[in-house]
């Protein structure tokens, strides 16, 4: 993909650096220092706009030739092809200014909101030419007076389009929902490079919730736990996809020693909503996630809490901590480019795990991704995630636009995440359970961890 960023948004970018560099290199000096340089709201709004107009000049024009469209119409309507997620094809792709206001249409439109209709794209082969037709009467004209070859529309309740393209036209039309995913997924290499500071901040965010600045062995419940992530978040003015998921796994012989209900513990692990004291000799597990600069993170990290005469988690736990590093390796290696979702889960079916490996459920989706789009006339549009690509699953969520036949592309992003079991003495039949999720990038060469949590250590709670 080309490379032509604005000279306003390499300054922006260039005093970002600079602040994350000046405040240490090392990973001892890191430590909590992505934290303390969370950018304000008003430089969020800035920087993600930036990002926005470099995407419209430079991901468009790749993708419509990628996919051989000359035009591509978008209807403001197409939401309920995207199972009512508010259509962020079209809420993404509305011009606005620096503050994500969006801006009124060239056309009156009843009521305050003044958006277009439609957007449309036409590659007139020097340019992409972006026009907003009024009505179905002005797409009619538009399309007779640049003859396009290929027209990418939505397949979604789109009898009046076709109608408007008239049946020569209509005869052209291929669906759209290919390259309104294409768009959604597709990332700046800013955009990128800055997710290492954003999964940065949620790895710290872990770290200090799994330690004794937070957690009092015998005393720290599970709920206290997840509602300490909630007002961490709220205090250093971060959003969130999800409520954290903070959950326990203990040993056989723990279970029956302490009055937690034992009937909690499925598999020696409890689930999300069953409060639990967090005791000593626990694996506690959180699934959570933070969202910043349009960027959300996926993590799924594990803290052991010292027994009793403990100076050090168990080197069993260690080598099971390794070992689940190592499968993970293996599945990202079958990552390769144009690979469907369906293809990748297929070949990594064909690892085989090394011994002590129980299980593995070899899991990923895309991140999820939201929009800032504020209207002039007060208005806002719903910032209700999305995710947008190629998942190992049927359906990440209702809400999702993802499938198992989609292709892996550069410059994607996904939240990796196996889940496997790993035997561990005394731990009984089922062993323990550690799912490390993390965000990756497919890149040219592979896909790439960003800021890998948990490779080597584990969160310690004395």
């Amino acid at each position: 993909m080309r490379y032509t960023p604005t000279q306003s948004l390499l300054t922006t970018l260039a005093l970002f650096v600079l602040v994350l560099v000046s405040a240490g290199s090392t990973a001892g000096q890191q430590i909590g220092k992505d934290v303390d340089n969370i950018l304000s709201l008003r430089e969020r709004a800035e920087l993600m706009q930036k990002w926005w107009e470099w995407r419209r000049e430079n991901v468009i024009p790749d993708i419509m030739r990628e996919q051989g469209v000359d035009m591509w119409i978008v209807r403001d309507n197409e939401g309920e092809l995207f199972f009512n997620n508010e259509s962020p094809v079209y809420v993404s792709l509305l011009p606005a200014n620096y503050e994500g206001m969006t801006l009124a249409s060239q056309h009156e439109r009843p009521g305050s909101q003044r958006t277009p209709w439609f957007l449309a794209f036409y590659d007139n082969g020097s340019e992409i030419e972006y026009i907003e037709p009024h009505t179905y009467e002005d797409i009619t004209a538009m399309v007779a007076g640049r003859d396009p070859q290929v027209i990418a529309i939505a397949d979604f309740d789109n009898d009046r389009m076709l109608a408007a393209l008239g049946a020569e036209y209509a005869a052209r039309a291929v669906s759209s929902w290919t390259i309104g995913v294409r768009w959604l997924e597709t990332m700046t290499p800013e955009q990128i490079s800055v997710y290492r500071h954003v999964q940065g901040v949620a790895n710290e965010i872990i770290a200090e919730g799994f330690s004794n600045s937070v957690i009092t062995p015998d005393v720290t419940t599970t709920d206290d736990l997840n509602w300490w992530f909630r007002h961490r978040m709220l205090e250093l003015g971060l959003e969130y996809e999800n409520h954290p998921s903070i959950v326990v796994q203990r040993r056989p012989e723990l279970i029956a020693k302490y009055d937690d209900p034992p009937e909690y513990f499925r598999r020696g692990r409890t689930s999300n909503g069953k409060n639990v004291t967090i005791r000593r000799g626990d694996v506690v597990s959180c699934d959570t996630d933070i969202m910043l600069l349009g960027l959300t993170t996926d993590s799924h990290q594990h803290a052991y809490v010292l027994l009793e005469g403990e100076s050090d988690v168990p080197e069993a736990m260690k080598e099971g901590l390794r070992k689940v590093n190592r499968i993970q390796d293996l599945f990202a290696k079958e990552f390769v480019l144009g690979r469907t979702g369906k293809e990748i889960v297929e070949a990594a079916e064909a690892i085989v795990p090394e011994e002590g490996i129980i299980e593995t459920e070899l899991g990923f989706h895309p991140p999820p991704t939201f929009n800032r789009r504020y209207l002039v006339g007060g208005f806002m549009f719903p910032t209700k995630p999305y995710v947008a690509g190629m998942t190992s699953g049927e359906g990440y969520y209702p809400t999702s636009i993802v499938g198992n036949h989609h292709k892996l592309y550069v410059d994607t992003l996904y939240a990796f995440e196996p889940h496997t079991r790993v035997a561990v003495p005394g731990w009984g039949p089922e062993g323990i359970e550690l799912g490390i999720g993390q965000i990756t990038v497919m890149t040219p060469d592979g896909l790439r961890y960003l800021d890998r949590p948990q490779e080597s250590e584990w969160h310690v709670i004395k």
